[in-house]
């Protein structure tokens, strides 16, 4: 049997060329409504069987089979999502249309429950002190785009650190261009009475570790870039590369857009490789949907969320059941 397939935007248009082309011992094996892309033209795809020795004369139980076909489109039909239907979903929850597909998360179905299933199997959530490290001490250093709160992000998770599990850390910055940014560090150095070191060229970083005996964890506090200044994170990227052992940790504001995350992303991604994230001033942003969304399609490690100004308090290490709760898909 030759299996041929038959493509019309029109279902009579379709069983009118398997009429006139194959006759009436040509058999549909198959009825297809698909579409050219997610929301484009829908089609149909008919796969036909045709075997050799078919003569191609009409069609006797034509109407027959004209009726099975519009019962199996009634179906195709039912199942389809509507384009204005996923418009009010998506604006409802926050999360984009792709992704409600992707999730199979269907309106008038309990698409709570797809959205929470899929959203649970993406999203990860690890805590620093159990990172693996090959050397000590555990150096973590804060990448991201200018104003995302690197500092007080460092502040606050070596304020944890201290209080939770009695290990101290040590600042180091390389942001000797921000006005304010030394002094601001050196603060919280001084009030948590943590050790502060400044670097000011690549070479020197190895040399300031060992400034740091007492430390458990290095928190380094870099420039921020605008990411698209591929040269600049270059240059970071040299003080990073005297480091023994470290990890880059991307932080964003969580009231940017999903394709900003993703540009901004992208472009650290590039020089640093960035596997862990922080999600910074969640108390700013009407909804994390967008950014949950972007942490799912690209499998980050998420080590917090900065929720306020308040060091060390304002700092939540949430999982999965908790940051679904935060945009409304509780069960």
């Amino acid at each position: 049997m030759e299996v041929i397939k038959v493509k019309d935007t029109d279902i009579q248009s379709a069983l009118d060329t398997v009429k006139r082309q194959y006759g009436s011992e040509a058999m549909i094996l198959e009825i297809r409504k698909k579409r050219r892309y997610v929301f484009g033209p829908s089609y149909y795809e008919l796969l036909i069987g045709i075997e050799q020795s078919a003569p191609k004369s009409g069609v006797d139980n034509l109407e027959a089979l004209e009726k099975a076909i519009r019962r199996l489109d009634a179906a195709v039909s039912a199942l389809a999502v509507k384009e204005d239907e996923l418009d009010v979903l998506s604006k409802q929850t926050g999360f984009s249309k792709e992704l409600l597909i992707k999730a199979r998360a269907v309106p008038d179905e309990d698409w709570k429950r797809a959205l929470r299933q899929y959203l649970s199997g993406k999203l990860e959530f690890v805590r620093l002190e159990n990172i693996k490290f090959q050397s000590f001490p555990k150096v973590f250093v804060l990448l991201g785009p200018t104003g995302v709160g690197k500092t007080t992000t460092a502040a606050k998770l070596a304020g944890y650190l201290l209080l939770t599990k009695n290990a101290p850390s040590g600042f180091v910055t390389i942001d000797t261009f921000r006005a304010g940014a030394v002094e601001q560090i050196k603060l919280f150095g001084k009030a948590m009475n943590l050790p502060v070191e400044v670097v000011r060229r690549p070479h020197q970083m190895q040399k300031v570790l060992a400034k740091l005996p007492d430390a458990h964890y290095v928190f380094v506090d870099t420039i921020g870039r605008n990411p698209r200044e591929i040269g600049k994170l270059t240059e970071i990227k040299m003080y990073l590369d005297e480091l023994e052992e470290c990890v880059p940790v991307l932080c964003l504001n969580a009231g940017l857009k999903k394709e900003e995350m993703q540009k901004a992303f992208d472009h650290f991604n590039k020089i640093f490789h960035v596997e862990y994230f922080i999600l910074t001033k969640v108390d700013e942003a009407e909804s994390i949907s967008s950014a949950l969304e972007f942490m799912a399609e690209n499998g980050l490690k998420t080590l917090a969320f900065a929720n306020g100004q308040n060091v060390p308090d304002d700092l939540l290490f949430p999982d999965a059941e908790n940051v679904l709760d935060m945009v409304g898909l509780s069960l």
